[in-house]
């Protein structure tokens, strides 16, 4: 096994540009030629949906054999308008459900875990993203590895704590005692510090790994999972220049990775990274989109993680990448679409919900859609009908015109601040609740994709509004775009809040923003929901 010095000095000598790799692969200008155009060809491919599958299904019951697992969550995908899976098998840092002889493999079987098939895998000479990657191309998918970049599932899963970070406690941000005392990010205790002499090298040595013994497509980089790698940020500061500047130093040796085992293998290897929708956002953290993008380190982007559903300001790094040639591919994912309280109890919103947001993406600029936590396995007949209704369709920009579709304005401001793991790459300040003054009208809007001016007379709609703290008997004045609704009585309780349901003319509704406008004569109460619903 290569030592991690040796390993980082042959990276950084051997592999100083493109077209010039280590010793034993030769350059071949025609060959470079030929693999360029494959490499174009490649990332501009057809993605309609993008599959991401956290991987957990390879210690799920009844997943023992190849058939079986497969049957889980990848046969399902077939007859779907899924052209890519994402496959990860990462725990935590370090602990990884796939082969590995550089870090350490998930084999616990105590407690949730006793279903834990990995190590019957390996014994046959597979795993999880070996089995995924050959169902994808048996199928003419395209097959990614996600590596999850600073996954902290191990502060609170004893499982998940690999030896290495048991080994050096400074590997981490802080200790499990220590942060307890703690309600935000700061009781991630088990995040790895970049600045670690360890960390870097031991992730280098993992992603060659994967890319020399796997026939994957490509390694993507979610940085999203979790998006703080210095203690810096762990305390709540801005990343410094320094730090992004090791964030982006990593990314440039990836690159020179997959490039080399792109010649070697003679096919293209592709790199993505899943970063925050805004430049603002990722420099905060110390991720340098703009600059990775100028540098030509990323063949494809996913964006966001899919926690503010209904307003993604995608357009910008949209722009910007496509200026470069890079798809952006906007994150769905149903955290992000769960009826949280006080609108619910955690119950996932209807597939009409999804269309609606990847209706909006699609017109934004993106690619295609990327899910997450959307899986058609393990669970029952309804769960796989539900997660195939969806994979089915938002794909497809035709198809969603034609579907029954549901509109809203965001209502993570209710519970993503408390997502300390998530919350510093993601903007809600714009996210419902909104809080009323009585007595006056108070305005926000809500986007509609659809063009309706031509629409018939089969097409209705109707305005959903939710409120916080309105007693039974209130009647609040209610407008939608030209539509005013005037006094509205008969609200309905649903759950902790009371809800108003006023069909709105089709012709009112107009194709971008369309003003919600809300009075109300109690003080202290919130707008917590606003839906338009499309009937076809």
């Amino acid at each position: 096994m290569t030592s991690r010095r040796t390993f980082l000095a042959g990276l950084a000598v051997g592999s100083a540009a493109v077209g010039v790799g280590r010793p034993g692969i030769p350059s071949d200008p025609a060959a470079e030629t030929a693999l360029r155009e494959a490499r174009r060809q490649a990332v501009q491919r057809r993605r309609r949906v993008i599959f991401n599958n956290d991987g957990d299904d390879i210690w799920a019951a009844g997943t023992e054999t190849r058939e079986r697992f497969l049957a889980t969550r990848h046969v399902p995908l077939l007859g779907t308008q899924v052209d890519s899976i994402h496959y990860c098998t990462t725990q935590s840092f370090n602990l990884f459900t796939h082969q590995t002889e550089v870090a350490e493999v998930f084999a616990a079987r105590s407690g949730r875990f006793a279903d834990n098939h990995l190590e019957k895998h390996l014994s046959r000479g597979t795993d999880g993203l070996r089995m995924s990657s050959e169902f994808a191309h048996e199928h003419g998918l395209e097959s990614i590895w996600t590596l999850r970049m600073n996954d902290i599932h191990d502060a609170w899963t004893p499982e998940f704590l690999p030896q290495w970070k048991r080994a050096d406690p400074t590997r981490t941000m802080s200790t499990q005692t220590e942060a307890k005392d703690f309600q935000d990010r700061r009781r991630l205790w088990s995040l790895v510090d970049y600045e670690h002499p360890d960390v870097v090298p031991r992730l280098l040595e993992i992603v060659e790994e994967v890319l020399v013994n796997y026939t994957v497509d490509g390694v993507e980089l979610d940085f999203l999972r979790a998006p703080c790698y210095f203690r810096t940020t762990y305390a709540g500061q801005a990343a410094t220049e320094h730090q992004t500047a090791i964030l982006t130093q990593l990314v440039r040796a990836i690159r020179k990775l997959v490039l080399r085992e792109s010649r070697r293998q003679e096919r293209p290897l592709l790199l993505l990274a899943r970063v925050p929708v805004s430049l603002e956002l990722g420099s905060r953290v110390g991720i340098d989109t703009a600059g990775w993008l100028r540098e030509s380190l990323i063949d494809v982007l996913t964006v966001g993680g899919g926690y503010l559903t209904f307003d993604l300001p995608i357009q910008p790094l949209v722009e910007l990448a496509h200026e470069r040639g890079v798809p952006v591919y906007p994150c769905l994912s149903q955290s992000g679409l769960l009826y949280r309280p006080p609108r619910g109890s955690s119950t996932r919103q209807p597939p009409a919900a999804w269309f609606g947001a990847a209706a909006r993406l699609w017109e934004d600029g993106a690619d295609g859609i990327y899910t997450f936590n959307l899986f058609p396995g393990p669970g029952t007949a309804d769960d796989r009908a539900f997660a195939r209704q969806i994979l089915q369709t938002i794909g497809s920009p035709e198809l969603l015109s034609e579907r029954t579709i549901m509109y809203a304005i965001s209502d993570a401001g209710w519970w993503m601040p408390s997502h300390y793991w998530a919350k510093d790459v993601v903007d809600v300040r714009g996210a419902l609740p909104l809080r009323l003054v009585a007595g006056e009208y108070n305005r926000t809007s809500l986007y509609v994709s659809d063009d309706l001016r031509g629409a018939g007379f089969d097409v209705t709609a109707e305005l959903r509004v939710d409120f916080a703290g309105l007693p039974a008997g209130s009647a609040p004045e209610i407008l939608f775009g030209s539509a005013n609704f005037g006094p509205t009585d008969g609200g309905q309780q649903v759950g902790q809040i009371r809800r108003y349901v006023c069909p709105v003319p089709v012709q009112s509704i107009r194709q971008g923003a369309n003003r919600v406008m809300v009075k109300t004569s109690v003080e202290g109460a919130r707008l917590a929901g606003a839906e338009l619903w499309i009937h076809r």
